[in-house]
């Protein structure tokens, strides 16, 4: 009898904080803060005390801060099985959505990003999972999607133990080229 072992890895990467989050932040507050003022505004007509005005205020900028959360804190979740990469976006450490599923065997090219051997001219879409494309732990992956049939470019931040259970699913001239450690830079 033969006994079949799994190979399985998670890993948890927290997304750095971008121009783009600071943007999503900030027009999440400046929104919140307009729509606060303007509703406190109109029903404080019925209060003159302005009790009623500026608890409505201290609501609305606090249920602006709770959604702030969701824009800044962003996380990403790495699970391989068995030669199944999958993606899972966490935000604010209690929403959980599942982002994609990547057969590895799929995978035609792979490497660290800073390697500058991406060639962008065959991608139909870019997928950023990782923690930012600056981080020199930043791998790309470039694979077919089996779905849509459509070339797919994925930035994720995986852990070595990641990248070495990937080596029995991945070609070994693909895995070979991107994470050797004789390769010129």
């Amino acid at each position: 009898m033969k006994m079949v072992s799994d190979i399985v890895c998670e890993y948890l990467v927290k997304r750095k904080i971008d121009v783009k989050q600071i943007l999503q932040a900030a027009v999440i507050v400046t929104l919140g803060f307009i729509v606060t003022d303007v509703i406190a505004f109109f029903l404080s007509y019925a209060d003159r005390t302005r009790l009623l005005f500026t608890l409505l205020f201290l609501c609305g900028m606090g249920l602006t801060v709770f959604l702030t959360r969701f824009a800044l804190i962003v996380e990403y979740e790495y699970s391989f099985v068995n030669g199944e990469l999958t993606v899972d976006r966490i935000l604010a450490r209690s929403q959980r959505k599942h982002m994609l599923d990547v057969n590895v065997k799929t995978i035609y090219k792979l490497g660290y990003v800073g390697s500058g051997e991406i060639n962008e001219h065959n991608i139909d879409s870019v997928k950023d999972y990782s923690s930012s494309r600056n981080d020199k732990e930043t791998v790309f992956a470039c694979y077919k999607d089996e779905n849509s049939g459509k070339n797919v470019l994925l930035f994720f931040t995986p852990n070595q133990k990641i990248i070495d259970s990937m080596k029995p699913y991945v070609n070994a001239t693909v895995y070979r080229e991107a994470f050797s450690k004789n390769v010129s830079k």
